[in-house]
This record gives C-alpha cells, structure tokens and sequence, in this order.
C-alpha cells in the first residue's frame, strides 16, 4: 500500500451510514452480549453477510470494529458538549454549573441507552477494549485540557500547576467515576444515580479550583 492510500478506517468513515451499519449493528450486538475478548469477528462478518476480505478492507482487526462501534453510539452526545466559548461567557460558577449539568446529562443518557452503558462497561473491565479506544481518549484527554484552560481565564481553574497534570488528574477522575456507576448503576434507581452522579461531581471539580478558595462556586 503506498503512502497515499487511504486507511482502512478512512475507507470505512467514507462509506455511508447504512453500508456502515451492515457491520456496527451485529457489531454492537455481539460486544455487548459476549463483551470484546468474548466477542466473535466471524459471527460478525457471519451476521453482516460479507467477506473476511471486504472486512478487513475497513477494519484492521476487532479492536479497530469495537471503536466504530462505540464511537458510532457516542456521537449523538456530542451536541451535549460545551464550547470553549459556552464556559467563557460568564464567570466560575456558570463555568463549573455548565460542566455539572453535562454530566447530570451524561448520566441521564447512559440511564436511557443501555447499549451504550454496556460498551462503556466493557470498556472499563477489559484492557484489549482501552487498548482499541486509545486514540479517541487522547482526543478526549485534549477537549478536557481545552475546557480547562477556557476555565483558567475566568478564574475557574487553578494555574498553578502544569495544564497537562491537570488534564491528566481529571480524566483520571471521570474514567474512576465513571467505572464506578459503570459497575453499580444497575443496582440503583434512576433518581439514586442522578443523586450520586451530582455529588460525584465535586470529587472533580475539587482539586481543579484555585486553592484561594475554600468553598466551590457550587456551594
């Protein structure tokens, strides 16, 4: 393949969304019952009726079909999403009730979509499937370092301490956080994990404010 070729996710992301689905829809089936290392590539490409070869074309192995998978289920959150502009119009405690409230929305939708919940469950009991996600967290790791730095010029956010530690530190916090409710969410009402999720928060928000302040802008 010569260096201009296209890769095989390039190829896949030009398809559109119906060719893309005859993978992702018994993709998604098949990682949420049987989890990744469980999961089975030939009862995928069995149930979306194509060949090994044509698979391979767009996917250069099962971890690069569970990304699309979740990434695929994750995109309709992106709307949730705040701008760098959202969390600079006005001062810290709208900055930090604008990121309190997307996660109260996060866990509303993780509530609502119980696919989704089970990839994000899988993701968090298997290395293979962090593995297969790595660059997409990177991604992630970059929006959370960009929201925190909008945070700094409002005050919001402490700067006192590298911006890539504090990047570091809060998605620590969320993938924690997160891998929590992940395991026993389903052991709570609906109303229990709104409650959780927005008490959680301050877990977060605490060791990123200026330690001039004794009390969070949400007190």
């Amino acid at each position: 393949m010569s260096s201009s070729s296209p890769s095989a996710r390039a190829r896949f992301l030009d398809l559109d969304p119906q060719e893309r689905a005859l993978w992702l829809d018994p993709a998604e089936g098949e990682f949420t019952t049987h989890g990744f290392e469980g999961a089975s590539l030939n009862r995928i490409i069995a149930a979306a009726g194509e060949s090994k070869g044509r698979t391979y074309h767009y996917f250069s192995n099962k971890g690069a079909l569970f990304r699309a998978t979740l990434e695929r289920r994750l995109a309709p959150l992106a709307d949730l999403m705040p701008t760098v502009d959202d969390l600079t119009t006005s001062d810290a405690r709208a900055f930090w009730q604008t990121l309190a409230g997307l996660c109260l929305r996060l866990t509303e939708c993780f509530q609502q979509d119980t696919r989704l919940a089970a990839l994000i469950r899988t993701l968090h009991r298997e290395i293979a499937a962090q593995e297969a996600v790595a660059a997409p967290l990177n991604a992630f790791r970059a929006q959370i370092g960009a929201a925190l730095q909008a945070g700094q010029t409002i005050g919001a956010v402490r700067d006192d301490l590298p911006l890539s530690m504090l990047s570091d530190v809060a998605l620590d916090l969320l993938i924690s956080i997160d891998r929590w409710f992940a395991h026993h969410a389903a052991a709570l009402s609906e109303g229990e994990e709104a409650a959780l999720s927005r008490r959680a928060f301050s877990l977060l928000m605490t060791p990123l404010l200026p330690p001039s302040q004794t009390q969070g802008p949400l007190s």
